[in-house]
């Protein structure tokens, strides 16, 4: 019923189709490619996060020592002032690893403090509450 009728003339044909086949090769190459490097992007992001939160925590035990050391005295402290950071350790200012952190009173009673970490421009916070 059906004839196949091949042309005489097909030059290029084979050509044309393995040009379509390489250039969907292409782009599935180049959008696996794209996914790998999102996802090595993203896992810096989340070491710089870790990083920050590991600050935070450092912050946090810091200022748990200084209160069993010193204790905390305040008179109706304001909100949201910093009452301690990484440069009151006597250090530069930064941990080693180059990070800093800083404590926040923020409400009382219970006292309740944030501790903010920072890592290259990564922010993580830990809270103690008192």
């Amino acid at each position: 019923m059906f004839k196949l009728i091949l042309a005489k003339n097909k030059s290029g044909s084979a050509l044309l189709l393995t040009m379509f086949i390489m250039a969907g090769m292409l782009i599935v190459a180049m959008s696996g490619a794209s996914l790998v490097l999102l996802g090595i992007k993203a896992g810096g992001i989340q070491a710089q996060s870790t990083r920050a939160y590991y600050a935070a925590e450092a912050g946090s035990e810091r200022f748990l020592w200084e209160l069993r050391q010193n204790g905390y005295y305040y008179n109706t402290p304001s909100m949201n002032d910093i009452i301690f950071s990484s440069t009151d350790t006597g250090g530069s200012g930064t941990l080693t690893g180059g990070s800093n952190y800083e404590v926040y009173f923020i409400d009382y009673p219970p006292l309740i403090f944030r501790i903010i970490g920072e890592y290259n421009n990564n922010k993580r916070s830990v809270e103690l509450r008192i």
